[in-house]
């Protein structure tokens, strides 16, 4: 949560007086989101941490070199190929096949 976000939902609901409800259908955000901002007695810390990698990175490099050698490979038969072994690729194909859509 923002603390611009924070700070109208505070104003929603002290100065205008404006219920849970009728805030979240106002500014389109979740009941839960108004309840938790209104907990909050400060602005929320808009620090985020580093963003996570995906599960696909350490199989990327070997991805790119199926691509680059058979660039028509579908993402299940790069799937196959990346699964191979004891140490493969767990993951699911959803994350083969945005790479892909991504990379191509």
């Amino acid at each position: 949560m923002k603390v611009s976000q924070w700070a109208e939902i505070r104003r929603l609901a002290e100065v205008e007086k404006l219920s849970r409800r009728a805030i979240a259908r106002r500014l389109g955000c979740c009941q839960r989101t108004v309840a938790r901002a209104l907990r909050l007695n400060q602005p929320p810390d808009e620090k985020r941490g580093p963003p996570r990698g995906s599960l696909l990175d350490p199989w990327k490099p070997k991805i790119d070199a199926l691509l680059a050698r058979y660039p028509e490979l579908s993402a299940a038969r790069v799937q196959e190929e990346i699964c191979r072994g004891p140490d493969g690729y767990r993951g699911g194909i959803t994350l083969v096949r945005n790479y892909l859509h991504q990379t191509r």
